[in-house]
């Protein structure tokens, strides 16, 4: 991978984290979301940060020379991301805003170290099911954030603040 596209994955990135940031803006993070699940958007953005951090540690494991991926992991994730957010539940939305933060720098900062010659890489990605480039992965971590942005955004609609 060319340092081209690097900058671009980089700049996607930050530009998805932006605007999720503008939709955060004014919001009460407690607020439901998922009637369901009984998720709210401090929930959301607790997700979001903990995906980033594991694909963090996959890029980094990378670079090493080895790999990693989420152990015990079940085949849907559920269980995984719901202890993700029980553990969350413990900390105030200002830490998760802090934690949702500092877990998206360090994956910018993952992919901005990795050397050009290791790209563009054929490696396990987090859910330890699937493998390939470190941009398909950064490209699906995008969207993972955008998809839950879209998310918040129509609750907001829905609940006449947005």
């Amino acid at each position: 991978m060319s340092a081209e596209e690097k900058k671009r994955l980089i700049k996607l990135l930050a530009k998805a984290h932006i605007a999720t940031r503008a939709t955060l803006d004014e919001v009460d993070l407690e607020m439901p979301v998922f009637t369901d699940s009984g998720w709210r958007i401090r929930d959301i953005i607790g997700h979001i940060a903990t995906w980033d951090q594991e694909t963090a540690k996959s890029l980094r494991a990378y670079q090493e020379g080895s790999e990693y991926s989420i152990p015990d992991l079940d085949e849907e994730e559920t269980e995984y991301n719901e202890r993700a957010v029980v553990e969350q539940k413990k900390l105030s939305t200002q830490q998760i805003l802090a934690e949702w933060e500092q877990a998206h720098g360090e994956l910018k900062k993952a992919v901005q170290e990795i050397p050009e010659d290791q790209f563009p890489g054929d490696m396990l990605y987090p859910w330890g099911d699937e493998r390939g480039s470190i941009a398909t992965l950064v490209e699906y971590m995008i969207e993972h954030a955008v998809e839950h942005q879209d998310e918040i955004i129509k609750a907001l609609q829905e609940s006449g603040k947005g």
